[in-house]
């Protein structure tokens, strides 16, 4: 792992129901010169007494606000996202680029499969308790003794709602990619078909995609769900695999850090590209 990077900011995004924390030690392990901006959504951590957003235009804009002045030309800044928060991420990007102009050095998407692979699912708003539990119990990573405390899942339950909404409402919301293959899947035709208001014509990202997994998380357990992070970019994309599940980052924190740390530097080390005029 480098010592020293040239500076950099790295913004980090949590997946569904977490928090910041999930980043707590990132500083401490990455390189100098990388500064860690950590951002909260609403009703998580410590914004837990804020209501978690359910649609994406309002959650993208809390987060253009958050990043506010924290991010500029002068400094190169990268986004590194797990589960949930690799599609958070990924979108927040794309709402700079178009709002400021700004283009990330690199992305690392942990967790996750490609935004034209998600599956549309619109039940969590409204779904059972249980339903709840088993998604936890497949997702791992919640000790069992919570899954059965009725009351911890109860107060958990409106956030994981709202955040595995916004996961399964994201196909309809964005990405031509997405559109297209619910399309064909559907049989509608171009005139009739349904259309993504964000997302439809716009340019792939410029800036390496690395992108992280566990090696026994069954949500990424197909490979081709997760190497078509490749459409999203001009740039490199690279595969790495960890031991663990869909929460491999906790356990395998310094596999992680030295490849987020190589990686970064492989980036910082290259041109970035802009958009074609």
């Amino acid at each position: 792992m480098p010592a020293v990077l040239p500076p950099l900011r790295l913004v980090c995004l949590s997946h569904a129901g977490g928090s910041a924390l999930l980043y707590r030690r990132w500083a401490q392990r990455l390189p100098r010169g990388v500064q860690v901006l950590t951002l909260e959504l609403p009703g998580h951590g410590a914004r837990r007494a804020l209501s978690a957003h359910t649609e994406w235009p309002a959650l993208l804009d809390t987060l253009l606000v958050e990043l506010d002045g924290r991010l500029d030309a002068e400094v190169p800044f990268a986004v590194f996202g797990h589960s949930m928060g690799a599609l958070v991420g990924f979108e927040l990007m794309h709402a700079l680029r178009a709002r400021d102009g700004l283009e990330p050095v690199w992305f690392g998407a942990s967790a996750s499969v490609a935004p034209a692979h998600r599956k549309h699912e619109t039940h969590w708003l409204d779904c059972t308790h249980e339903a709840m539990v088993d998604k936890l119990r497949e997702l791992g990573g919640t000790p069992a003794a919570l899954l059965e405390d009725r009351d911890f899942i109860d107060f958990v339950l409106p956030v994981l709602r709202a955040d595995f909404h916004l996961c399964g409402s994201y196909p309809s919301a964005f990405g031509r990619h997405a559109t297209a293959r619910r399309d064909a899947a559907t049989g509608l035709t171009a005139p009739t078909a349904p259309t993504a208001q964000r997302g439809i014509g716009r340019e792939p990202l410029a800036c390496p995609i690395a992108v992280f997994t566990g090696r026994d998380d069954h949500a990424t357990a197909r490979d081709e769900d997760v190497a078509a992070w490749r459409d999203e970019t001009r740039g490199a994309c690279t595969l790495h695999r960890f031991e663990g599940g869909h929460f491999y980052l906790d356990g395998a924190p310094d596999p992680v850090m030295a490849c987020v740390a190589t990686s970064l530097a492989d980036a910082l080390a290259q041109p970035v590209e802009r958009d074609p005029v």
